[in-house]
């Protein structure tokens, strides 16, 4: 692509940027016309201003991690500072603290004895119900081995109150101790050992408690006791001993418990029998005094009421079937037996036979006669049994008539005996009640305390000893490894929390990217700060040294801002800063003597006449003329001209005491005039002006100028600092200067600027004659 087609869209970014200017700034209508000469002058020099402009935008498609680790490298002395001193921690406590031992004893909880069905065969315990009885079992047998009672124990077993660990006033226990130790012989104690005091034996446990973990083996039936101590030895004694002690505390008592429900069972069995003995002679002595015979009981008379009232029935049945069969011979042919059947079927037979002779002979045939008198014959012989049998019959239904009268005798009396003896049987059924009531129970406690009395040897605890605490061979703290593994995470955490800390409250500026993101100004140079050894006058590092940094940094500013100003002499530029002692004065003097330098002409003009002064370039003891003599008509411009002594072509017009009104000095004709003239005279005219913060003197000398020029104070100027100082300003600022750069410092910031290849290029500035340079002044 050739310059014509990007002369539009030079011009068309430059207007862009020239309307954000406008509305930015505030600019007023007054300067306008004189904004848009400049602007369009600035024109003709955009691919300068793209150069100064596009260092961030060129470099805007960085990565993450590259700023990333421009940021490290700006800080890696502090995240190295910080690595040390946690690192350094780490060291030292690893050296200082004491070590400390753990051994663990493994306990198995005996869960197999759960029931698995309920209280109610009829509801069987679900496995959610299971796992919850599992579960309360395996805490209680954490709390009671955690147990003061436990612990207590052991301090008294182990002498722990007489150890140093747990007992730090052992030693002059054991002297208190021993001063008693004569006086209780003599009373006669003999050689008892000495009494610990309780508070002791509690403080001590509370020690023991506090160096002891009883915890659950994930979901285990386990439990894992662990001791803690300095000693690998005493770690392993204790866990094993609180695991031995917590066993042969509760097997003692669950003894004791055992003894002492023996005891009160056997209590109660005796006074139940002694009650059931009392009961069963009361019931023994009311049947004695009631004449009840200890039988069958009501039962039984009952059932023999039931068979004589059978019996009865039947007695009336049998006799009202004889009363019928007696009296119905005629009618009901209810007489009836054996052989009377058989007459009665001769009788038919006979009958047939006799009725078929007839027919055959007739009534006088012998066979018919010899047939009537079978017949008659059969007949007599029925009529007899027929009287028999009644006469049997009726002596039936007087046999169950008396019977009846019997049977129902008996069943009266056996009713009114029945009647007397329930009334005389309540008071002994209560008796016998209770006596079977006392019987059930005394039964009952008598084969529970058979059972007790046989468990007694066979108690156990709930919880055994799966393995006994072997003494440990490291320490568990300090480890060395994790805690130095734990010291470096740290660093990298509190190293970032730092470098992150340290650039979030960074809020000054020091690059040129960050002016152009902030103001959109071009940034025409970083000036380096000079030590104090190696200071000389401004003019002189500019023109007589000119090998070095300094002097090479001013002739960069000085190259880059001519190509912006719009004439090739007469070009006026006013020098300014935010804030006093920026270095705006240094700077003023550096640019003319680099254009000096260069084989052209530049003078310096003082316009802060608050606090006047050209340090190092023009000596104001004299008598010469200076500004304000000129402004007030008492000099001429050449009169007011001075030389600098060591550039005698560097020139200079100075003020050398501050002005009573400088708004009303500022605000004269002859300034113009004065500029007008410098400006046919010189190529460069540099107007130094006060800060613009402070006073705004700055905004109107500016208005007579080609190009303004803020100098900033390196790592001091924030970027509330500029925005408030461009919009106090409120004209055009073409762009900004770093002074008092510390060169190593902002190449190891990486500020992304070709300083970070400082330490590289450096070797061209070593370059110079033998001996030492002077001081060089700054405002």
């Amino acid at each position: 692509m050739d310059r014509s087609s990007l002369s539009p869209i030079l011009h068309c970014r430059c207007d862009t940027e020239r309307r954000s200017l406008q509305a930015y700034l505030g600019r007023t209508s007054q300067d306008e016309h004189a904004r848009r000469h400049r602007m369009n002058s600035m024109n003709m020099h955009e691919p300068v201003l793209q150069d100064h402009r596009g260092l961030d935008s060129r470099h805007g498609d960085t990565s993450v991690g590259t700023d990333f680790l421009r940021v490290l490298r700006r800080r890696y002395r502090g995240l190295l500072a910080t690595m040390v001193l946690v690192l350094g921690i780490a060291v030292i406590a690893l050296l200082v603290i004491e070590p400390r031992y753990q051994a663990t004893a493994v306990m198995r909880v005996d869960t197999d004895d759960l029931d698995l069905s309920g209280d109610d065969a009829a509801t069987p315990t679900s496995i959610r119900d299971l796992e919850l009885r599992r579960t309360h079992q395996i805490e209680t047998q954490i709390q009671l081995l955690n147990s003061r009672s436990v612990a207590r124990q052991v301090v008294r077993d182990l002498a722990l109150f007489d150890d140093p660990e747990f007992n730090p006033n052992a030693g002059k226990s054991l002297a208190n101790a021993a001063k008693s130790g004569p006086a209780s012989k003599s009373a006669g104690t003999g050689n008892k050992p000495l009494a610990v005091p309780p508070q002791l034996i509690e403080k001590v446990t509370d020690r023991l408690q506090a160096a002891v973990k009883v915890d659950q083996d994930g979901q285990t039936s386990f439990i894992n006791v662990t001791a803690t101590s300095a000693s690998p030895a005493k770690a392993a004694r204790i866990a094993n001993k609180i695991t031995a002690s917590y066993i042969d505390i509760q097997i003692t008592e669950r003894r004791a418990a055992q003894r002492r429900v023996a005891e009160a069972l056997s209590r109660r069995v005796e006074e139940l029998r002694q009650q059931l003995l009392a009961t069963n002679w009361s019931i023994a002595s009311y049947r004695s005094k009631h004449n009840i015979d200890p039988g069958p009981g009501n039962d039984a008379n009952s059932a023999q009421m039931s068979r004589l009232a059978s019996e009865l029935a039947a007695a009336r049945a049998a006799r009202a079937e004889a009363g019928a069969r007696s009296g119905g011979s005629g009618a009901g042919g209810l007489l009836m037996s054996g052989l009377l059947t058989d007459l009665r079927t001769q009788e038919s037979a006979t009958n047939q036979r006799l009725a078929q002779l007839l027919t055959l002979y007739g009534r006088a045939h012998p066979d018919v006669q010899k047939a009537e008198a079978e017949l008659a014959q059969v007949r007599r012989g029925i009529a007899a049994e027929t009287d028999r049998l009644r006469q049997q019959f009726s002596n039936d239904v007087t046999a169950q008539q008396a019977r009846e009268s019997t049977l129902s005798g008996d069943l009266g009396s056996m009713r009114s005996q029945s009647l007397d003896r329930g009334m005389l049987s309540v008071p002994l059924l209560d008796l016998e009640r209770d006596a079977t009531a006392t019987q059930a129970v005394y039964l009952s406690l008598l084969s529970r305390l058979k059972q007790t009395l046989r468990q007694g040897d066979l108690v156990k605890a709930d919880s055994t000893v799966a393995s006994l605490a072997l003494m440990p061979t490291q320490p568990s703290f300090p480890r060395p490894v994790p805690i130095l593994g734990a010291a470096l995470a740290a660093t990298m955490i509190l190293g970032l929390i730092y470098v992150l800390v340290a650039e979030a409250t960074d809020n000054h500026v020091r690059t040129a990217a960050q002016i152009h993101a902030l103001t959109g100004l071009p940034t025409f140079g970083l000036i380096p700060e000079v030590p104090q050894r190696k200071r000389i006058p401004t003019d002189v590092a500019v023109i007589s040294r000119p090998y070095s940094v300094f002097a090479e940094a001013i002739r960069t500013m000085e190259g880059k801002l001519s190509r912006l100003l719009p004439n090739p002499t007469g070009n006026i530029v006013v020098v300014t800063s935010p804030l006093p002692d920026d270095g705006k004065t240094t700077i003023s003097i550096a640019l003319a003597a680099a254009a000096v330098a260069t084989f052209r002409s530049a003078i310096v003009v003082d316009f802060d006449l608050r606090r006047p002064g050209l340090d190092g370039l023009i000596d104001p003891t004299g008598d010469e003329k200076d500004l304000l003599d000129y402004l007030r008509g008492n000099a001429t411009i050449d009169e007011i001209i001075a030389a600098s002594a060591a550039s005698p072509g560097l020139k200079a017009i100075f003020v050398r005491k501050p002005c009573a009104d400088p708004g009303a000095v500022l605000a004269s004709p002859q300034i113009k005039t004065l500029l007008d003239e410098l400006r046919t005279r010189f190529d460069q005219i540099i107007l130094i002006t006060p800060p613009i913060l402070a006073v705004g003197d700055a905004r109107s000398v500016s208005r007579y100028a080609d190009a303004v020029l803020l100098v900033l104070r390196w790592g001091k100027t924030t970027p509330d600092l500029v925005q408030s100082t461009l919009m106090q300003f409120d004209g055009d600022v073409t762009g900004v200067v770093f002074n008092r750069v510390s060169y190593t410092k902002h190449a190891r910031m990486a500020g992304g600027d070709g300083l970070r290849y400082y330490s590289k290029f450096k070797a061209y500035y070593d370059i110079r004659p033998a001996g030492t340079l002077p001081s060089i002044a700054q405002s």
